[in-house]
Parts: structure tokens; C-alpha cells; sequence
């Protein structure tokens, strides 16, 4: 099956490997994902691993380890295999520059109940020729072995392979890449297991390392990542918290210009479903999660997903696809407006491609944004040294198109700026700042009685805000991203919404009645939280996994009134 939808910044999709006795959705036999990896060697040479498919019960049922290399920079690809059927069904690639390793480990302590040694083949031909590498490694001493599941960091001149254990997570250390000692681990919160670790260097912390680990509890899934630092080289690390920011299932990672980036599953269906990503640049929030690929129709099954650096700020990606193929494209980080949150002056880039959505409040600042200059002073809204608008209170709402159209939120008032700038810059110091992605918007007020006015969204993270309000009956709205679905319901006196895995609709909040600007933000891992007039209600909930198509939508059983409305992308913290 091939991928015909793919996000801002995708391109390249190339079929590494394709299983064609495999039916789509599932392999021959349902016992796990085939978990590449991928080796970036230089600008024409690309090397990657992967299971080739379970074959049967047992340690040797996991399938032999399949390799794939590219002399043109991914365009096209040559097959064969770097291990046999040995028990081993996880590859990690690390390259030193003079050759290629490959460490294979097992998953959960390998099959019925046997423990599986991680163990290492090196290539010193760019992956057309393996050897064997013999390597020591410290074991626990608990029967179930180590899982080496992280791609590798070179810290302090040696080299750390992240890795779990039943008790916890950590990492591999080694000076020589043959003898390698386990650091500390990061012990998990209670009641949560944790698996499949990365490591980076922190943002914050150029000597700190930086932990991101799978969670889960019990047989239910925990919605976000847990995270944890060590100054020490991974000796020790700090307790382990849940990042609100980070989904609890993908491939973290950090590029040379210091960005953090994260490839996940949504987690949509019965299993791993859609791939998303989401970046965060040094001292800025987190963008909103993004589609990266998905297949005919949002049919496919995106699973394991790992992704090395090609270029500055260009990744090359691996996935397991539709758990039949292997798949391979290229993100580029500089196609991603991250948003711009902040009290502060600065100048900020990529800016904006529109259309785009401006909040603000406050006096005495200026933001050039989109080419177009807008000034916050004492009496009122300028732009271009004239005034548009006296002020007023709350926070002021502005949207710009991609042709440079702008209109003031819940006013008649519009006007025409320059052609957008690929930067923001902020002058002064706001009270409040936000510039990110316009998914839809109602800028006028709507009438509601009986009937539903709908509109088309990109996939990806979400918030809504509207003024509304119900007079008589319900005031209905959904939004769909493709993944997760939103489904609220306001009428005069109490807010609804239906939570995952139920088509029922919950009382969540009570409220006093009358117009209230009414905002609910969806994050990557689809929850979702409500806030009225601004404040936070202290209600959240777990938003429905659906592959609908993308869309938004208000509706009223009875008679509403919405004074404006407005669904953007969501920006972390």
C-alpha cells in the first residue's frame, strides 16, 4: 500500500522493502512490529535495518534481521540481510565515521521466558559486508536481559546506548564499543512501566543529558512520555516525570542546530496508527504536532519509526508502514513554523506561511508579523501608524490569509497588509503573545437554529475558541484531525463531551449560563483541556480516537449564537 498523504515538510516517500505475502493491516503472524533503524553515512549513502517479519514461535520465530543500502541519497534501494534468524529482533545502528556497528537485541527479554544477549556486527564498507564483533556487556542479573532500543550518543568521550530493563531505564556505556557497563537507572513514577528510551543532550543543559521513555500502566496506555536528566554521564538520574508536551509512543531526537524533535504514533485505531511530529527549538515552545505520513484514504498503519540526520535541519525517516513495508522520506525542519508564544521582545524564523492567527493584549508593543506591522497602544489597535480600532477589553484576535487580508476578530473591521515576511518580530513587552497556524475560522457571527455550519481542517494538533453561547437547546462542536475527535456540547447551564472509547456524552463542568468565550485545547496525545473566559476550568478529558476526515464543526439542536470562531494550531509549553 502505498502512502499518498504526507505533511509539511515530507517529501521523498520512497518503498524500501515490501512484504507482498502479507495482507495489508497485518503480517502473517500478529506478534510484533518489524522496528527499523536507519544509518546516515554520508550524503549519498544511507543504510537501513530492520525484522524481517515473525516466522514462528520460539527465540528464532522472530525473523532475520533485513538491511537495505542506497548509493543515491534514498532514491533507490538494494535488499539483502545483515543477520539470520537468531532470537535478535531490534537493530541499532552507530556509526564512529571509520566503520558501521550493528547491535541486535531482544524484546522483553527475548521469547518464552529465554533471555536474549544483545550482540554487535561491524561493517567497514558502508554495510555491503558484515563481521561478527564480539562485545561484553552487563547483564542484570534477573534472567530477562537488556532491551538496546535508543539510537546511540557520544557524551563526555564515550558512547551510551539507551536501554531498558524490567526495573527501569538507562543506558550502555562504553569507551571501546566492546566492553560495555550499565549506568544507573531511572526509576519510573509508580504504577507506570516504562520502555524503548532515547537519550539527548539537553537544550537547557549542553552537559546535561536529556531521557525520553514509552510509558504505559498496566494494560492501559498512559497519554504522555515520561522524562528524566542526568548530569553524570547516565550514573545517575533524576526522578522520572510525565511530559504533557511529549506523546507516549515515538522517536525522539535532536538535530545539530539544537532542535528537538519528536515522530509519534496517534494512536488512532485498534493499535499504532498515524504518524505525527512535532518540534521544539531552544527556548521556545513546543510546535504543534503535524501529520507526517499516512496511507490511501487514512487507511494506513504507521508503527516503529526511527530517523537520523542527513543535512542540517533535514532528517532522514524509517518507518514500519501498514506492518507490510518499509518506508523512507525526508523531513525538513526549516518547512515547520514552530509558533510563537512570549511576553518578551525578539525576532523569531520561519515565520508564518499563512494563514495565521494573531492574540494579543496589552499596550506599548509592536509586532511585524507576515509583513504587516501592528501596534498595541493605550488607546487602541494601529497598523501602519494608523488607528483601527479604539480599545476594548480582553485580548485582541486578529487572522490573516495567505494573500495579506486581515480581520479583527468579532468587528467588521478588515484591511489589506503587505505580502507575508518569513519572520515575527516583537517590539515591547506584551502581557500576552501568540502567533501560530489558522486551521478555520468564523469571523462573523452565526445564527444557529437547527442547523450546522462545517468547515475543512489540516491534520494535526488542534485548540478551538469561540463566543458563544446556547439559548435554547445544545450548542454542539467538533473537531476532527483525521486521529482524535473533539466532540463538546454546551447548553445553558453545563458543558458535555464524550471521552475516549465511549459514544456517550459525560457532564464535565457546570457553568452560570450567558455568553463566555469558550476554549478547548487537544494536544498530541488528544487531551484535551476547557477553559471559559480565559481561566482554566480544571477539566480535562481523553479526546475520541477517529480517523473521520479532518474537519470543524458547530451545530445547534435548538437556537445558539456564536459571535466568532476560531480553531489554530495548538503550541506546547
Amino acid at each position: 500500500m502505498d502512502v499518498d498523504v504526507a505533511g509539511p515538510g515530507v517529501s521523498g516517500l520512497v518503498t524500501v522493502f515490501a512484504d507482498v505475502g502479507a495482507p495489508p493491516g497485518g503480517e502473517p503472524d500478529p506478534g510484533g512490529g518489524r522496528v527499523p533503524d536507519v544509518a546516515v553515512l554520508d550524503e549519498r549513502r544511507i543504510v537501513v535495518g530492520w525484522r524481517a517479519g515473525v516466522t514462528g514461535p520460539g527465540p528464532h520465530g522472530q525473523g532475520s534481521i533485513g538491511l537495505a543500502r542506497s548509493q543515491d541519497g534514498g532514491r533507490t534501494w538494494t535488499a539483502g540481510a545483515l543477520a539470520a534468524a537468531t532470537g535478535h529482533h531490534n537493530v541499532i545502528f552507530l556509526n564512529d565515521g571509520a566503520a558501521l556497528y550493528a547491535f541486535l537485541s531482544g524484546i522483553d527479554g527475548g521469547v518464552d521466558g529465554l533471555p536474549i544477549e544483545p550482540a554487535a556486527r561491524r561493517s567497514a564498507d558502508g554495510g555491503a559486508t558484515w563481521t561478527g564483533w564480539p562485545i561484553e556487556v552487563d547483564l542484570p542479573g534477573n534472567g530477562q536481559g537488556v532491551e538496546v532500543t535508543g539510537k546511540p550518543v557520544r557524551h563526555r568521550g564515550a558512547w551510551l546506548l539507551p536501554c531498558s530493563e524490567r526495573a527501569g531505564a538507562g543506558v550502555l556505556r562504553s569507551s571501546d564499543l566492546r566492553t560495555w557497563r550499565r549506568g544507573g537507572l531511572a526509576v519510573p513514577p509508580r504504577g507506570i512501566l516504562v520502555g524503548e528510551p532515547q537519550v539527548v543532550l539537553s537544550q537547557d543543559d549542553p552537559d546535561a543529558l536529556l531521557m525520553v521513555v514509552r510509558t504505559r500502566a498496566g494494560d492501559a496506555r498512559v497519554m504522555h512520555s515520561a522524562t528524566c536528566l542526568s548530569r553524570d554521564g547516565g550514573l545517575t538520574w533524576t526522578p522520572m516525570v510525565l511530559d504533557e508536551n511529549l506523546p507516549g509512543n515515538g522517536f525522539f531526537t535532536k538535530d545539530s542546530k539544537g532542535r528537538y524533535v519528536m515522530i509519534y504514533n496517534t494512536a488512532a485505531g485498534p493499535d499504532r496508527e498515524v504518524l505525527h511530529y512535532k518540534v521544539k527549538e531552544p527556548g521556545r515552545p513546543w510546535s504543534p504536532g503535524r501529520l507526517f505520513a499516512d496511507g490511501p484514504a487514512g487507511t494506513a498503519s504507521g508503527r516503529d519509526v526511527r530517523a537520523e540526520e542527513e543535512a542540517p535541519g533535514r532528517l532522514r525517516v524509517v518507518w514500519e508502514h501498514d506492518r507490510t513495508a518499509i518506508r523512507t522520506a525526508t523531513l525538513d525542519l526549516a518547512a515547520c513554523f514552530t509558533g510563537v508564544r512570549t511576553r518578551r521582545a525578539g525576532v523569531w524564523e520561519p515565520g508564518p506561511q499563512g494563514p495565521y492567527a494573531v492574540t494579543a493584549s496589552g499596550a506599548g508593543f509592536a509586532v511585524e508579523v507576515g509583513g504587516m506591522v501592528l501596534e498595541w497602544h493605550d488607546d487602541g489597535l494601529y497598523e501602519g501608524g494608523r488607528l483601527l480600532t479604539r480599545s476594548r477589553p480582553g485580548p485582541w484576535r486578529v487572522l490573516v490569509d495567505r494573500e495579506g487580508r486581515a480581520t479583527l476578530l468579532g468587528t467588521d473591521l478588515a484591511w489589506s497588509a503587505r505580502v507575508p515576511a518569513e519572520r515575527v518580530t516583537v517590539r515591547g513587552k506584551p502581557e500576552f503573545l501568540e502567533v501560530t497556524d489558522c486551521l478555520a475560522a468564523w469571523p462573523r457571527p452565526l445564527a444557529l437554529r437547527g442547523t450546522s455550519v462545517t468547515r475543512p481542517v489540516p491534520a494535526g494538533d488542534f485548540t478551538v475558541e469561540f463566543l458563544g453561547e446556547a439559548i435554547d437547546g445544545n450548542l454542539d462542536t467538533k473537531v476532527a484531525n483525521g486521529a482524535k475527535r473533539l466532540m463538546l456540547s454546551i447548553s445553558r447551564s453545563e458543558v458535555r463531551a464524550m471521552r475516549k472509547d465511549s459514544q456517550r456524552w459525560e457532564r464535565v463542568h457546570a457553568h452560570p449560563g450567558g455568553p463566555a468565550v469558550w476554549r478547548v485545547s487537544v494536544d498530541s496525545a488528544g487531551v484535551a483541556r476547557l477553559f471559559r473566559d480565559g481561566k482554566d476550568t480544571g477539566v480535562s478529558w481523553v479526546t475520541q480516537d477517529s480517523r473521520e476526515r479532518a474537519h470543524a464543526a458547530h451545530s445547534a439542536d435548538g437556537a445558539a449564537r456564536v459571535e466568532w470562531s476560531l480553531v489554530t494550531a495548538t503550541i506546547g509549553s
